[in-house]
């Protein structure tokens, strides 16, 4: 019985681990998953890592071809812009609440950040698309972490993996972490200002912004 709990647990870890990796970006299109690599990465054996793409698979996340392995699902065209029409909506209407409920001092710590790394791409110094997205995606979640409406942090977290693997992919598409760091200290200014009119539009042509270069991208 103990033995039958441990196998899920290793299965749901794997599983939670793979699928981080592909919303990250840090398992590309085309790249061949190896549940030889992934277990030794995780410490285990390749019968939960096997569960775990199998699940990922249902999910649409992966496809399992036999004799060859797993590769990542890409998103269509109609995917990404639906999930952007949906991001938009959802956060230029969560900005309108959150903004009264998201501190001085988060708002201080986000914009040393942001200013860190538009003052690295000034320098001429190279910045990663890891480091960015991460960041990019903890300040859009808190939008929609405060805001006082239920049913948008309701709908937000029903697609939270295909919308951070979207947003995963605007951040490589555009490459140009200098203009998007840019645009967050203009968010996070309008934020300061509890104006929750310009902050909305600010963040509303923002994600325009983003979601054209990923068209171009296509």
């Amino acid at each position: 019985m103990m033995q039958k709990k441990q196998k899920v647990s290793l299965s749901e870890l794997a599983y939670q681990q793979i699928k981080d990796e592909i919303c990250r970006g840090q398992i590309s299109l085309g790249d061949i998953i190896s549940e030889n690599q992934l277990a030794e990465q995780l410490g285990m054996s390749r019968t939960p890592v096997r569960e775990a793409l199998r699940h990922l698979a249902a999910e649409g996340f992966v496809e399992i071809k036999t004799g060859i392995g797993a590769y990542v699902t890409p998103l269509s065209s109609k995917d990404m812009e639906d999930l952007y029409e949906i991001r938009c909506l959802l956060e230029v209407q969560a900005i309108k609440t959150s903004i009264y409920r998201i501190t001085d001092e988060e708002i201080d710590g986000f914009e040393v950040r942001f200013q860190a790394l538009y003052d690295a791409c000034e320098r001429g110094e190279r910045t990663t698309q890891g480091e960015f997205s991460e960041l990019d995606w903890q300040l859009h979640c808190l939008f929609v972490e405060r805001c006082t409406n239920k049913y948008i942090k309701s709908i937000v977290a029903s697609y939270d993996s295909k919308l951070r693997r979207c947003q995963s992919m605007s951040v490589e598409a555009l490459n140009n972490v200098q203009e998007s760091a840019r645009q967050h200290l203009q968010i996070l200014k309008t934020l300061r200002l509890r104006d929750p009119d310009q902050a909305s539009q600010v963040l509303k042509a923002h994600l325009e912004w983003s979601e054209n270069f990923l068209r171009v991208s296509e």
